[in-house]
């Protein structure tokens, strides 16, 4: 029971993760496409980021460019693997479930460009290095993998539903254990009490 328990509480983490991130990417999106359509280039942090509307029917650097079809059956097979890997995997702790969520959350927003017009809207643009425009999906992505494979690798060991195994219930094993125990207990008294008794006793019996 424990098990289906601590699974369920899985993937509400997950859901829940995953569907902050397709918000925030959708909205992010959105007040892009309203406000930097006319090419204009909105400051954000000097000298090392700043908004501007980038319309990207590839991968980063362009690559697989108009592959729309390849990429929307990529981000089904990752949601479905990861929704597989919570399903018949026991061993997944609460920050992997919720770089998990990131990652579907990534696929899933970014899917949904390329379903609706197959292009993704980019539009954060770094300036301290050349590196391709991104989104709140590409974030979402990079982060989820990230914290997912330090968390396999160098995170915590503790596993969900592991805290409650205390009020486990004692099996008919365990309460016989107790059993043999306890009239074990028992006898070393009795031994002890008989060795303490009354040596003017022993002497009447003789």
């Amino acid at each position: 029971m424990k098990r289906k328990h601590s699974r369920i509480v899985a993937f509400i983490v997950f859901a829940i993760v995953a569907l902050i991130g397709v918000f925030l990417d959708r909205l992010t999106k959105s007040l892009a496409v309203i406000h930097l359509s006319g090419g204009q280039v909105q400051p954000f942090i000097p000298g090392v980021m700043d908004f501007r509307l980038i319309y990207n029917s590839g991968a980063a650097w362009g690559i697989f460019d108009g592959a729309t079809f390849f990429f929307l059956a990529m981000m089904v097979v990752a949601v479905i693997a990861i929704i597989a890997y919570l399903a018949f995997f026991k061993k997944h702790t609460a920050l992997q479930v919720i770089g998990l969520g990131m990652i579907a959350a990534g696929a899933i927003g970014n899917g949904i460009d390329r379903a609706m017009t197959g292009e993704v809207v980019d539009f954060l643009h770094t300036l301290f290095i050349v590196f391709p425009s991104f989104n709140i999906a590409d974030s979402c992505i990079t982060v989820g993998v990230i914290l997912f494979i330090v968390v396999l690798f160098f995170g915590e060991q503790e596993q969900w539903g592991k805290k409650v195994a205390k009020d486990t219930v004692p099996t008919a094993e365990d309460k016989s254990s107790v059993s043999v125990d306890t009239a074990d207990a028992t006898t070393a008294q009795v031994k002890i009490r008989d060795l303490g008794s009354d040596p003017e006793s022993d002497d009447a019996r003789l």
